[in-house]
This record gives structure tokens, C-alpha cells and sequence, in this order.
């Protein structure tokens, strides 16, 4: 699904190795303050390249702001978002168009669409997550600045090793009370704000990138409102 949202909607475009990716995000207020630094650090975040746990693939992914600003304020009108892609290498994939991915969206896309971008995974490549982080970066700033609402996600399992994440668990409790992005920022690579864990999930991808292979994970989100 390309757009999704009704009061705030969003829309997302661009494939893996085309020339740039992005979103329009419509419905948000005049008179608001936004320029790019207020989304650079969460695209910052996402980046790829960041260690040996990530994709190899280098991008700064530099996003700018085309419309629906005005000397830093937004106009009420839709809010184009654009970043370039610079390391395009879609010859890398010449094959996955006999042999799709395992575990991956090459298969599925070719059999609801009957083509796709020769690119990597096109439109289902996790390059396409860039718009709707810029456009979670909007929304979050103005639920923050409005509601004072914040919002830290952070990795709580990945593979079969996992955070116990039952209401019985104190521990956990207190992590979901507590727990800020900053904390989480400083817990490496991997993300999960408890060390024995975080160090156990960071083998468990080791391995699987050694075999060639991949593994799942978990991811819990805290939205809470400051008091």
C-alpha cells in the first residue's frame, strides 16, 4: 500500500534504485514551524551502512523539503519530501528475477503485479520505509509540541532470543517507563536497552549474516503523555 491515513495521509514513492525516494504528507496545520532539520535525525537513524549488522549499502540519505513550506512554516498544503538515492546498483539483482529472495518480497510482488522494478525489491525494498519515516518525523514533532506526547521504540527480540516481556516482569515495566531514545541511541548497533540481551541478539544476526541467511525480530513501542 502506497497511501494510507485520512486526516493525516501519506503517500510514499520511489523504488530501491531509482533516483530518489520519498512522501507527500497532507493535512498538516498552517503556521507550523518544520524545516528539514526536524527530519534529518530520524532519517539519520535509519540509515543504512551504519555497522556490519546493516546493509552494506552507503547513502546519506539528505532529505529536502519541495513544498508546503514557507521561510520554515508550513502553508496547510501538501508537504513533498524528496531524498536521493546514490548508491544505485541495480545490476546487483539481475537474478533475483529467476530466483527470488527467500524470505523476501520478490515473489509476492511478481505474482500480484506480474512485473517489477529490476532494481533490488522495487517498491517493496525496505528503501521505501524512508517516506514514511520522514512523514512519522512530521507527525511526531507536532504531537510532541501539541499533546506532548513521545513516542522511543527499541528492539526487544530478534530470532529466539528475547526480552521477557510479560506485565509481571518489574524490570520490563520499569524499562517502559523510563526508557528514552537516547538510551536507546547508546545501546549499539542493535538496539535493545538491555545488555545481556542486546549482546545475544547481536550473535544471533552475526551468525545468520555468516550463513547467509536472516532472521526476524521484535520491536516494542512506548507512546506515553508527559506530565
Amino acid at each position: 500500500m502506497s497511501s494510507f491515513g485520512r486526516v493525516f495521509r501519506v503517500t510514499t514513492y520511489g523504488e530501491s534504485h531509482c533516483k530518489s525516494v520519498g512522501c507527500i504528507v497532507d493535512g498538516v496545520p498552517p503556521n507550523l514551524s518544520l524545516t528539514e532539520e526536524d527530519i534529518q535525525p530520524q532519517l539519520t537513524r535509519r540509515r543504512p551502512g551504519q555497522s556490519k549488522l546493516s546493509t552494506p549499502r552507503n547513502e546519506k540519505d539528505r532529505v529536502e523539503i519541495q513544498s508546503g513550506t514557507e521561510f520554515g512554516k508550513t502553508l496547510g498544503t501538501p508537504i513533498g519530501m524528496v531524498v536521493r538515492n546514490e548508491d544505485q546498483r541495480p545490476k546487483d539483482y539481475s537474478e533475483t528475477d529467476v530466483y527470488p529472495r527467500p524470505s523476501h518480497a520478490d515473489y509476492t510482488y511478481l505474482s500480484k503485479y506480474h512485473t517489477k522494478a529490476s532494481s533490488g525489491g522495487g517498491r517493496s525494498s525496505a528503501r521505501e520505509t524512508i517516506g514514511r519515516v520522514a512523514a512519522g518525523a512530521i507527525a511526531e514533532k507536532f504531537l510532541k509540541q501539541i499533546n506532548n506526547v513521545e513516542i522511543v521504540a527499541f528492539v526487544s527480540g530478534v530470532g529466539e532470543v528475547s526480552i521477557d516481556r510479560s506485565t509481571k516482569n518489574e524490570s520490563f515495566i520499569n524499562l517502559l517507563n523510563t526508557i528514552t531514545r537516547d538510551q536507546v541511541d547508546d545501546c549499539g548497533p542493535i538496539r535493545c536497552p538491555v545488555a545481556d540481551k542486546a549482546e545475544e541478539m547481536t550473535k544471533l544476526v552475526e551468525n545468520a549474516k555468516h550463513s547467509q541467511d536472516s532472521v526476524g525480530g521484535v520491536v516494542t513501542c512506548v507512546s506515553k503523555v508527559l506530565q
